[in-house]
């Protein structure tokens, strides 16, 4: 299941270059088929950044604010990327960068997903500190 759709793209990407990135045929309008592998596509390296901490996919509704807005800049990245944009000239690199160390910073448990988001197992402890007032092995 896909967390976005092709009008979530619009705030990221026009729809000159949606047409310029997908279509393939030289038809002047998007190719749903190519569009839709990539919106799943993005939406399954958004499930692999927070599957640790998450049960994915995601079934409540509405998605995470920012599930949907990385696997929509991810997307977009993709579609970029598929007209051999190199990484330094793509525009939304740098935000995809940005939301992979973000979500794998929630993956870690350092940062939280949303109030409504529950984790699939509870948090890790990394780092026992063991002393008298939690333990008596002393």
């Amino acid at each position: 299941m896909s967390y976005i759709q092709q009008s979530d793209l619009a705030n990221y990407m026009d729809n000159i270059n949606l047409v310029a990135a997908t279509d393939d045929w030289g038809t002047g309008v998007v190719n749903t088929a190519v569009l839709n592998n990539i919106l799943q596509m993005a939406s399954d390296r958004v499930d692999a950044l927070v599957s640790a901490v998450y049960q994915v996919p995601f079934t409540i509704n509405p998605i995470p604010v920012k599930i949907r807005t990385a696997a929509a800049i991810f997307a977009v990245e993709m579609l970029y990327a598929r007209r051999l944009t190199p990484d330094e000239k793509n525009p939304m690199t740098p935000q995809a960068n940005e939301l992979r160390k973000e979500l794998m910073d929630i993956n870690r448990g350092l940062l939280s997903l949303d109030y409504q988001s529950r984790r699939a197992f509870p948090p890790i402890v990394t780092h026992a500190r063991l002393s008298r007032a939690n333990d008596n092995t002393f």
